[in-house]
């Protein structure tokens, strides 16, 4: 593997390092091709990142790596038995790295080279797979997917000649197991057109995507499949004993990859531990998910925040004391008395949320969206004792700033909230650098202005309908308290995520490293993290 640098945007980026068995793989098929190859769907793409400031030498790494991914893939366009019909791999990247960047370039060019029907497992959640239909439509179908055949709203790469270019089988608002294909509001001239499925990894969606998804399927004709497991370490691995049959999830999906005579199947994840210990040497009718033909992993930019500058850097990281004052244990039932007042460290991570807003409006980030996320606990009527006292806690501080914030600082000073918040600011030291630039005064100044845009909601299951959305703030930049569990421990994006307030317990590291949502691309705010 040849790994070189090249500096473009004051950003470096690398190539990915590749795990190839040359006695399955032949990559030839791409590069026969490629000469003669116009990349529409890809280059749409493409430009799509690049109005959203991508820079220019990530966009010529992620192409030259989603070329090396497909080129391993199986050929779409070759029928006959040979080495090209059926490959499994695996794509490694760091949790928050740009994973789904990655997957939705190879979507685009898959659709390129001849691929017909693609199917995007989407994590667990409700919330998980909207989230992720979402950055589908904007990214491949170009337009909002449950809109499509009515008034059509038309997103990313289908705002500028106002077109979709795929066909969604399921949308923002309904998975495949209600929005089948009798449902599709679709045109017969869509038909030549890919076709993209974004699904929960859920019993009873993939048993009917495995008796309707097969190359016969009605009017949609399809002799080959591409099949992305996004997070693909959870659920989708067969856990029971070789003796026995796999567990229901990992049979589903084996059951529609064999459906095909040409088939890819590519997991994507960010702690690839269980994948890598999947029997390679299963039956040869019904092959488990190993990825046996290739695995890649992808390397992040320099700009990425990950373990070296969040987890390992003492100036992010404050411990918290489970002996303190109010503190809700790690271990505990649902049936748990809540704190009547916030544990210190809560409040004091609170403030910090308020610190950093107005840190990044005096920055000139006015618009940004910025997340305060607080996970203690997996329980839903836990999650809303908390948000009830975080809400009160937000309104007595506001009517405190109110009141407050015009008066000179000894009198502000006098309400003991507003002196915790003085405190800390002018002598902790993370600010000390902060200080040197922005007096307190500037600080006091917007404090009013920042804190009355916060809003808290839940994310659970039990919210995902009415789950927050950071596009209602695009124009103003979302402030937001986001108070959950199991929602917020995997694939779920949080919008400028700046403050976590995280107490788990975790059974093994690669779940820990999932529940962690600190890590990703904090431009122009990382040492405020």
């Amino acid at each position: 593997i040849i790994m070189f640098k090249k500096k473009n945007n004051n950003i470096k980026a690398y190539d990915p390092d590749v795990l190839v068995d040359i006695n399955s793989v032949s990559d030839a098929w791409l590069y026969e091709r490629k000469s003669n190859k116009n990349l529409e769907y890809f280059n749409r793409y493409k430009s799509y990142l690049r109005k959203d400031d991508f820079p220019e030498d990530a966009l010529d790494k992620m192409e030259k790596s989603t070329e090396k991914i497909l080129s391993y893939c199986a050929d779409p366009l070759n029928i006959a038995k040979s080495l090209n019909t059926k490959k499994r791999g695996l794509v490694i990247g760091d949790v928050q790295s740009g994973k789904t960047a990655n997957y939705l370039a190879l979507i685009n060019m898959a659709a390129d080279y001849g691929y017909q029907l693609i199917i995007l497992l989407a994590g667990l959640t409700d919330s998980l797979r909207i989230q992720t239909q979402k950055r589908i439509d904007s990214g491949f179908v170009g337009a909002q997917s449950d809109t499509i055949g009515d008034v059509e709203i038309f997103v990313g790469v289908g705002t500028s000649e106002e077109r979709h270019y795929a066909i969604p089988m399921t949308n923002q608002k309904l998975d495949f197991v209600k929005f089948k294909k009798e449902n599709a509001n679709f045109k017969r001239s869509d038909l030549s057109k890919p076709v993209i499925m974004v699904v929960k990894k859920n019993k009873g969606i993939l048993s009917q995507m495995a008796e309707w998804v097969k190359p016969d399927m009605d009017d949609i004709k399809s002799n080959n499949i591409l099949i992305i497991d996004d997070e693909a370490d959870n659920a989708s691995v067969n856990t029971k004993n070789q003796e026995e049959d796999p567990s229901v999830i990992n049979k589903l999906i084996r059951d529609i990859f064999n459906n095909f005579p040409i088939a890819s199947y590519i997991g994507y994840t960010a702690t690839p531990f269980a994948n890598i210990f999947i029997n390679p040497y299963d039956d040869e009718a019904s092959k488990d998910l190993f990825p046996s033909d290739f695995i890649i992993q992808l390397k992040e930019p320099d700009n990425y925040f990950g373990t070296k500058k969040a987890l390992f850097n003492k100036h992010h990281v404050r411990y918290l004391d489970e002996q303190e004052d109010n503190f809700l244990p790690v271990k505990h039932t649902k049936d748990i008395e809540v704190y009547d007042t916030l544990p210190e460290s809560l409040i004091e991570a609170f403030n910090d949320f308020v610190l950093t807003n107005v840190i990044r409006t005096l920055r000139g980030q006015v618009k940004k969206h910025r997340t305060f996320m607080i996970n203690v606990s997996r329980f839903n009527n836990i999650q809303d004792k908390i948000k009830y006292k975080v809400e009160d806690y937000l309104k007595r501080l506001s009517n405190s700033i109110e009141q407050c914030y015009k008066l000179p600082v000894s009198e502000f000073c006098k309400d003991i909230k507003l002196r915790k918040l003085y405190d800390q600011y002018n002598k902790d030291d993370f600010y000390a650098g902060i200080r040197t630039k922005y007096s307190w005064n500037q600080i006091q100044e917007l404090l009013n202005v920042e804190i009355k845009k916060f809003k808290i909601t839940i994310m659970n299951n039990r919210n995902a309908k009415n789950r927050f959305n950071y596009d209602d703030y695009k124009d103003v930049g979302a402030r937001l308290i986001a108070i959950g569990g199991f929602v917020l421990s995997r694939g779920l994006t949080l919008e400028g995520l700046t403050i976590s307030y995280f107490s788990r317990n975790a059974n093994a590291y690669d779940t820990m490293l999932q529940m962690c949502r600190w890590f990703g691309y904090r431009n122009g705010y990382k040492d405020l993290c």
